[in-house]
């Protein structure tokens, strides 16, 4: 993991089509007054094929996608401001995203972002527009899931729950690093 003593967060929330992540990501903008950038709403032109068609993403496609997405994290860090921490919502289905993320964006603070699977099914079918139930089934069955112990946010309720679960994870986080500004 890149040295993160002199880096303000970047909270990357992660997880299945359907989890929540926009969601969560909103709840805690409006809370601490954050930015939040939805990487989803940058998918590239062959990824956005892909789902059309119910096919899971290429090993090509994801790495094309994640240079394209360090860059633009590192942009909005940048226009934040020094002290503004930022949150970025984005599947990164696979554990080799991540840790690409997290060595070229400095202070990448990676939370989970579960749900059960019959909540997820629901939120899915009540979708009137993005990523169908059988596109998220096709990339579903590509993701990756964090080791025990990774920060996690389970988003089975309301945004409380988020507000209270995201307070464990930032104490977790500056607990491993507590010379973060």
């Amino acid at each position: 993991m890149s040295d993160v003593k002199n880096f303000v967060p970047v909270w990357f929330l992660f997880g299945l089509s359907g989890s929540g992540k926009s969601f969560a990501g909103e709840v805690i903008a409006r809370a601490l007054g954050w930015s939040v950038y939805h990487a989803d709403d940058d998918i590239t032109p062959a990824m956005q094929q892909a789902l059309a068609a119910s096919r899971p993403f290429t090993d090509a496609m994801r790495d094309d996608y994640f240079i394209l997405l360090a860059d633009r994290i590192r942009a909005r860090q940048a226009q934040a401001g020094p002290d503004q921490p930022l949150i970025v919502t984005q599947g990164a289905y696979k554990k080799r995203n991540r840790d690409f993320l997290q060595a070229q964006v400095p202070g990448l603070a990676l939370i989970w972002i579960d749900a059960p699977d019959s909540l997820i099914a629901q939120r899915l079918r009540l979708r009137s527009a993005g990523i169908t139930e059988a596109s998220a089934a096709a990339l579903k069955q590509d993701f990756e899931y964090p080791s025990a112990g990774s920060m996690t946010i389970v988003n089975d309720s309301g945004a409380e729950r988020i507000l209270a679960q995201f307070e464990v994870c930032r104490e977790q986080w500056l607990t491993r690093s507590p010379q973060v500004i």
